[in-house]
C-alpha cells in the first residue's frame, strides 16, 4: 500500500510531465479526458451485461458468483479510470479486460483457497 499511494503518485506525474514534455500539453490533457470518457462508456457497458448474466443466473436458479466478481472488478476499475494519468488509465483498462479479470479472480481464489487450507482465514456459511 506504501508504493500505491505515496510512490505511485511520484511515478504518475513524472510520466505526465514526459508526455507533456513530448506531445505539450494540450494533447496530453486531452488524451486524459478521452481515456476517462471511454472508461465510463465501456465499464457502463460492461456493468449493464454483469446485471443482465446475473438476471440470468438468477432464472436459471443459479447464484450469480461471475456477475458479482465482474461487478467488483468494475467498481475497483472505475476510480482508476477517474483518476487523471496513464498508468491509473492502464490498470483500469486491464481490469476492464475480460480475460485479465477472470485471470486475476482465479489468482485471487486460489491464493483465499490456500489461506483457508492453513488455517489463516475462516469462511462461515449461514443460511437465512
Amino acid at each position: 500500500l506504501l508504493i500505491a499511494f505515496v510512490v505511485g503518485p511520484f511515478v504518475e506525474i513524472y510520466i505526465l510531465l514526459k508526455a507533456g514534455g513530448a506531445f505539450g500539453a494540450l494533447p496530453v490533457i486531452l488524451a486524459c479526458v478521452a481515456t476517462a470518457i471511454l472508461g465510463g462508456v465501456i465499464m457502463r457497458l460492461q456493468g449493464f451485461a454483469a446485471l443482465a448474466s446475473a438476471r440470468r443466473d438468477i432464472d436459471a436458479g443459479k447464484a450469480p458468483v461471475e456477475a458479482a466478481v465482474d461487478g467488483v472488478f468494475l467498481l475497483v476499475a472505475a476510480p482508476f479510470l477517474m483518476t487523471p494519468g496513464f498508468m491509473t488509465d492502464a490498470l483500469g483498462f486491464m481490469l476492464l479486460t475480460p480475460p485479465i479479470r477472470r485471470a486475476i479472480a482465479r489468482y485471487a481464489l486460489s491464493r483465499l483457497r490456500q489461506a483457508v487450507d492453513r488455517g489463516d482465514v475462516k469462511v462461515e456459511v449461514r443460511r437465512f
